[in-house]
């Protein structure tokens, strides 16, 4: 768990987000963009993993997650 960036509106209120571990975040937000999902943040690194979140075209939201020990 993390606390909410400080630019999150006061209103938003806590929620979890659901991960997906993957070997290649990038090609992995690659192929929901090809099934029709929507990328809401390009594969980003932070402390060497890397993450992206996704929407699928029913409108739900998650994210993936590649390790930095993961595959490349």
């Amino acid at each position: 768990m993390m606390l909410m960036p400080a630019e999150v509106p006061a209103e938003v209120p806590a929620y979890w987000s659901a991960y997906y571990l993957v070997d290649d975040a990038a090609a992995t937000a690659a192929r929901a963009t090809e099934l029709g999902g929507t990328v809401i943040v390009a594969p980003t690194e932070i402390d060497g993993d890397r993450f992206a979140i996704l929407e699928d075209p029913q409108g739900a939201v998650f994210g993936v997650l590649q390790p930095a020990d993961a595959a490349t």
